[in-house]
């Protein structure tokens, strides 16, 4: 396994290489947020939180970039747990690679 500092690492480069911008902010209503190619993660989240929450993120980056706005306002409920759900599982797969 590698450390928490590389894991976080290798997904910034993966962001930074597609052109997404990474900020931390004190988010209210979620962990991550996604805005065009800008991306939001809550700053106080602890390294393991904040890997997986860059990884999810990026996931709904590179899956759902052609769909338009999907957030649970803009889409039906059944549409937006089915993009959640698909944000979770390369979530997933993007942490293995990178060595999560």
């Amino acid at each position: 396994m590698r450390d928490k500092g590389e894991v976080f690492e290798r997904l910034m480069h993966l962001a930074v290489d597609h052109g997404i911008i990474v900020r931390f902010a004190p988010l209210k209503a979620s962990t991550g947020r996604m805005k065009g190619n800008r991306l939001a993660i809550q700053q106080s989240l602890s390294i393991d939180d904040i890997n997986y929450n860059l990884a999810h993120e990026l996931a709904h980056a590179f899956l759902h970039y052609d769909k338009g706005n999907i957030t649970s306002d803009a889409i039906s409920p059944e549409a937006h747990e089915a993009y959640e759900e698909q944000a979770d599982r390369a979530a997933k797969l993007l942490l293995c690679a990178v060595g999560a």
